[in-house]
Order: C-alpha cells, then structure tokens, then sequence
C-alpha cells in the first residue's frame, strides 16, 4: 500500500480530500477557490483519495492548478487500504445515504508519512482566503481542530430526542456544545497516530451503523482533544431556520460570522441549483467558470429549476 509523502520540502500547506467521479465537477471548484486564493509564500500540497475517479477527470481537476509551480495534485486509490471492510452508509436518522468515500478521512493519519498535520476537507466547498491560514492553526495536544455542528446542536435543542439520546448514549457527548462537524479538519497526524492504528480505525468506523457516518466517529474519538474554532471556517447556511434555537452565544457564533465567511460550505440541499436564494451562490459560479466542468454544472443546474 502507498505511503504517501510531502510533496515538498518546505512551506508544505497539506490538504486532503475524499471523492470519486459524481463529485469532480464540485472537487475542481473547491480546488480552484483554492488556487485563486493561494499565495507565493507557501507550496499546496493536495491529495485527493479515490475509490472510482477516471483519468480523464484526474487530469480536469489537476488542470485547475493552471500550472502553477507551487502546487501539486496527487490522486490516490484508497480501495487497498480499506480491503475487507464494509462502511455504513445510509442513515434513518438523518435520511440522508452517501457513499463510502466519507469514511477514507479516517485514512489520513495512518497513510501521511512525514507530515505533522493537514488540512481535510469535503469536496462541496469554496475556500474565501489562503488555505494556509487554515493550515497555520496549532493543534498541538489535540487530536483534530474543528468547527461546531450548529445545525445538529440546534437539533438537539429542540428537543429531538431521537438525536440527542444517541449522542449521550451511543458517542458519550453530554456536552452537545462540542459536537463538531467533519467537513473542515486540522488533522493533528503526529498525536493521532500515537494513539490509533489504521486497524483500529477502520474497526471502530465499520463496528456499527453511525448515523452520521465518519463524524460520529471521530466525535467518539476524539472526546477532550479538540480544538474548536472559528464558525467563518466552515460556514454552514441556516436554510432551516433552526439556529435561532441555539444558545446565544453559539448563535452568536454563526451570526457573526455569516457576512464574511472565510469557507463556505454547500452542503446537502444548499447546493447553488437546489439553494436557489442563497447569496453565496455567485461565490460557487465564480469559482466553478475556472474549471472544465463549468458549462456540465451549468447545464445540470438548468435541468434542475
């Protein structure tokens, strides 16, 4: 199985993704936003893990980088590391079923040889300011740094018993305040390392049937070693209307942050072609006409109004 090391040997800003081809088109706009955002100071070191992603949509999203110098894009099959193991994908809880690359984040620690950290990050995103700020944040003494899960706070809040008894039951969070979401990652390498190994990882990822998949698990992991932080690094748009049932100071948290977010994240239905109001939806097209699959997104937002 490959190892995979720094791609360069100083100024490496890490950052690793999960993603197979149904999600390309909206890997090469994340990957743009980061490019566009980049600064000459420092070396992009990105690494996309794989179960099924053609070669000809490895060489579209690598052509995002525009040549730079200063950035390397890697693919990696994930399929051998994970052999054997089946992950639990659809989930009651959430109605929501998703495919089993949500899981290979849980690969990072074992498969990065040389690296202190890296940045992790979900496929369906733009990135506002240089990545590297992200990457900069310390994370010594903990396990991962994160952002709050304010939607599945809130939740909890409202009084959805289903939610909250498996929280404290199943994942031993009786703070729902430090519930994170799994999105946007600072992956301490080094500690988690320490104290996992793949095996173990992977057995306790495919031990039962999380509801919320691989963020549950990491929640149960890393109980007591996570760094919480800035709301603006995983914006999350309130199209439910629920963050008004947070605590204040939480709902602080995400108001403060919502008019200048350095990450947007489009998740579920806030996709620009579902999310049709949402003000960050110029942000993703901005992004997505420096990529090959523009006119394919355009196309399939049409269809979908």
């Amino acid at each position: 199985m490959e190892i995979i090391k720094p791609a360069f040997a100083k100024n490496n800003v890490a950052v690793c993704f999960s993603a197979n081809d149904k999600y390309a088109p909206l890997l090469a706009t994340t990957v743009a936003s980061i490019a566009e955002n980049s600064s000459a100071e420092f070396n992009y070191d990105l690494v996309v893990l794989y179960s099924a992603m053609s070669q000809e949509n490895q060489r579209k999203i690598e052509s995002v980088a525009g040549g730079r110098s200063n950035f390397s894009i890697r693919f990696v099959c994930a399929l051998p590391y994970i052999f054997g193991y089946t992950f639990f994908t659809e989930s009651e809880l959430t109605n929501t079923k998703y495919s089993e690359e949500i899981y290979y984040r849980l690969l990072a620690p074992a498969i990065f040889e040389g690296y202190e950290k890296l940045v992790f990050l979900d496929a369906d995103l733009v990135v506002r300011v240089d990545i590297a700020k992200l990457f900069d944040i310390n994370v010594k003494e903990n396990l991962v740094a994160a952002v709050r899960d304010y939607e599945g706070i809130a939740a909890c809040y409202n009084n959805n018993y289903e939610r909250t008894k498996y929280r404290i039951s199943e994942l031993g969070i009786e703070d729902f305040n430090s519930y994170f979401i799994s999105g946007v990652l600072v992956i301490n390498i080094e500690e988690f390392g320490k104290q996992f190994s793949l095996k173990q990882l992977l057995d306790m990822a495919s031990s039962k049937n999380w509801k919320q998949y691989d963020q549950d698990v990491l929640n149960f992991l890393c109980k007591g070693k996570v760094k919480i932080i800035d709301a603006a690094w995983d914006y999350v748009e309130d199209i439910k209307n629920v963050y008004t049932r947070l605590p204040a100071e939480l709902f602080e948290e995400i108001k403060k942050c919502e008019k200048n977010p350095f990450i947007v994240h489009y998740s579920a239905d806030r996709k620009p072609w579902i999310n049709l109001g949402s003000k960050f939806n110029a942000e993703f097209w901005k992004y997505a006409s420096l990529t090959p699959y523009y006119d394919k997104l355009k196309n399939f937002a049409e269809k979908c109004k």
